[in-house]
């Protein structure tokens, strides 16, 4: 199955997309399924990139 980035829309395989929710109990088997959102490995570590830039502190001029 091809999954698309949520981010930028890129096609990628289901095999570079880890399982989002590991603790998925069988209690909501009546739900109707959603589709899977995933974020492309280039999109997460853009995100990475600037969350880590955000927490810095301002260096002083």
């Amino acid at each position: 199955m091809k999954l698309r980035c949520m981010l930028c829309g890129k096609i990628m395989e289901e095999e570079l997309v880890s399982n989002p929710d590991p603790f998925d109990d069988d209690y909501d088997d009546d739900l109707p399924q959603k589709k899977p959102l995933a974020v492309c490995l280039m999109c997460q570590a853009k995100l990475k990139h600037e969350a880590d830039d955000s927490q810095k502190v301002p260096r002083p001029m």
